[in-house]
């Protein structure tokens, strides 16, 4: 795991996409069996900020896109990633802005168990 995350800055533009691409499957198992992922994240929205490759960018951003679909994007990345967003080549600025409207999503409080109720008890009338 640690040579992939060092693999993101060094080597040749290949080394660092298929370092991105290594680290996003292993985000999704992670994230299926809940195990950490913040070192993982961190590592992933570091190398974003940094690469000028757009391959790179959108296998980096592809990567970090696995948080939409199999956890939970961290508070502390919503930030970065929405200062580089701009800057972005459009197939990374897309897994990005994907990132970032699931972020606020996950702000959105789901309705508690009394006004849940009391739309089932305006609905039976």
């Amino acid at each position: 795991m640690r040579e992939h995350i060092a693999d993101l800055d060094g080597g040749g533009r290949r080394v660092r996409e298929l370092a991105a691409a290594y680290l996003g499957d292993w985000l999704i198992g992670a994230c299926r069996s809940r195990s950490d992922t913040g070192g993982v994240v961190n590592a992933l929205v570091g190398a974003l900020l940094r690469e000028a490759d757009a391959d790179v960018q959108e296998e980096i951003a592809h990567s970090l896109g696995s948080l939409v679909e199999y956890g939970v994007v961290p508070d502390q990345i919503v930030e970065p990633l929405a200062t580089r967003l701009p800057s972005l080549g459009a197939g990374a600025a897309e897994h990005i802005a994907g990132v970032l409207e699931a972020a606020s999503w996950q702000k959105v409080k789901k309705p508690g168990p009394l006004a849940a109720g009391f739309w089932w008890n305006v609905a039976t009338l």
